[in-house]
């Protein structure tokens, strides 16, 4: 697994995404585990993230990542999807179409 080191953001998530499966990681080291994996200027970002928002999951640091690295603008619309599935998933809700029904 490479580190990030500022370039190629949508592939390196999908790979962190990819390793996590792999590895058995549980969500809730997803960043802790993927903050091993950043460059020192990317590490160093990571902290600044910490430090305003102690509890990140991995949704919210891609979200922030991505909109940190706005180079991936073309990319970011499928993992925007893919952590808006999450976050429902975890939520309890369903998504119909353009309806959310709680279970």
């Amino acid at each position: 697994m490479r580190k990030f080191d500022g370039k190629d953001l949508v592939n390196w998530i999908l790979q962190m995404e990819k390793y996590f499966d792999l590895h058995g990681v549980p969500l809730l080291q997803n960043v802790y585990v993927a903050s091993s994996y950043l460059e020192q200027d990317q590490f160093l970002w990571y902290k600044g993230l910490c430090s305003h928002k102690p509890l990140v999951m991995w949704s919210i640091f891609t979200e922030e990542i991505i909109a940190h690295y706005d180079d991936t603008k073309r990319n970011t619309t499928t993992i925007r999807r893919k952590n808006r599935k999450m976050a429902l998933l975890q939520s309890g809700k369903k998504n119909y179409g353009n309806n959310e029904v709680y279970l």
